[in-house]
């Protein structure tokens, strides 16, 4: 009789092991959300604010000024879609409920979207440059130097937030490689 009870043990032991992995996963992906919530949040309200000041300020505005804030207008309902659109989705998943393969999967991809956005945010950069280059030839001068100097500006705002995003995020990968190695 001892000797089924002697067989049982490893499996018992596997199971534990599994339900561990499980709730660590688990942990790992509401940080994971929480981390990503922040992120959005901090970009839909650089966007709305963004918007209203612009809007304000495009008014009272001429020159390449007026072309500063209709760009900060433009790029930021796009941030809005962004956000709102991340937001959804981020609040309406059931971040707990990730298997670890899952969980592995979406970290994953998270951190590719990140990189590529910050590679978008180079680019980005170096287009403001060209069109602030570009501004001391062409005869849209104000305008180019005003896209230019709007762009430069969302720029750095995203970079800034994508390279702490992908901080946050490489943190919560230290917590997962000991489960896939487990």
């Amino acid at each position: 009789m001892m000797r089924k009870y002697l067989c049982l043990l490893p499996l018992l032991l596997l199971c534990l092991t599994a339900s561990a992995q499980g709730s660590a996963a688990a942990a790992i992906n509401l940080k994971q959300a929480e981390t990503l919530k922040f992120g959005m949040l901090a970009l839909g309200v650089w966007a709305l604010i963004n918007i209203l000041i612009s809007s304000i300020k495009l008014t009272k505005s001429s020159r390449n000024k007026r072309y500063f804030f209709q760009m900060n207008i433009y790029w930021n309902i796009v941030n809005m879609i962004i956000a709102g659109g991340a937001l959804y989705y981020i609040l309406s998943a059931d971040a707990g409920g990730r298997t670890l393969p899952e969980t592995v999967a979406f970290h994953s991809w998270n951190l590719k979207l990140l990189y590529l956005s910050i590679g978008l945010d180079l680019a980005f950069l170096m287009l403001a440059a060209y069109m602030k280059e570009k501004s001391l030839s062409s005869p849209k001068a104000e305008q180019y130097l005003g896209y230019g100097q709007a762009i430069t500006l969302q720029a750095l705002f995203l970079l800034a937030l994508d390279v702490t995003l992908v901080v946050l995020l490489e943190g919560h990968a230290e917590q997962l490689l000991p489960l896939i190695q487990g």
